[in-house]
């Protein structure tokens, strides 16, 4: 079971980019991403690419959808969004829920979040509990994910959402061999395991 009741006031924004994090991979370029809607020049590449002077602006009446669909099951350990109500203003989501399933017909909310006035980053993690509430893994294990946004800052039409990121829980490959050191960089880390 999954649970639902997470509502989080104005979480803290972090400034850093979330992929400094060692305990997780960013797995988002696996996904096969669709919207349901988007302004020309602003879609999926603006919302990927890295660059947080883009961003994806929708173009409908909300709600809004960003539907992230893998190939198989992948373990999500969180999600993380950027967003800046300094520029965006009445673009800005208020309002934005996380939900998971096995296809877009099955999908179960697992986050709800309530922003003011929010700028940064801001990740999001995705445990799994039990019927009694207990946490009983760090990760989801999910298709399927899709973000939606419900309301924006001063109720606001259209969204700006200028990145997405999702990440897997990053498995060490060295396992018994506590001496060798953690590889950071790609080209080295090839040599994290015997082949």
């Amino acid at each position: 079971m999954i649970d639902s009741s997470n509502v989080i006031r104005s979480p803290q924004s972090d400034k850093r980019k979330p992929d400094n994090n060692k305990e997780m991979r960013e797995i988002g370029d696996q996904a096969v991403w669709t919207l349901s809607s988007a302004k020309q020049g602003h879609g999926v590449d603006e919302l990927r690419d890295n660059n947080t002077d883009t961003f994806w602006q929708s173009d409908c009446a909300q709600p809004h959808f960003i539907n992230i669909e893998f190939q198989k099951k992948m373990k999500i350990k969180a999600i993380s969004i950027f967003i800046d109500f300094k520029t965006d203003e009445s673009y800005t989501p208020s309002k934005v829920a996380i939900k998971v399933g096995n296809s877009f017909f099955d999908l179960q909310e697992v986050k709800f979040i309530e922003f003011f006035e929010p700028y940064g980053w801001y990740t999001f993690d995705l445990d799994q509990v039990n019927q009694s509430g207990e946490k009983i893994a760090s990760y989801i294990k999910t298709m399927c994910v899709q973000i939606e946004i419900r309301e924006n800052q001063h109720n606001g039409r259209d969204t700006h959402i200028r990145q997405v990121k999702v990440f897997s829980p990053r498995v060490s490959t060295l396992s018994g061999c506590e001496l060798l050191p953690e590889f950071e960089t790609v080209a080295c880390s090839q040599f994290s395991s015997l082949r």
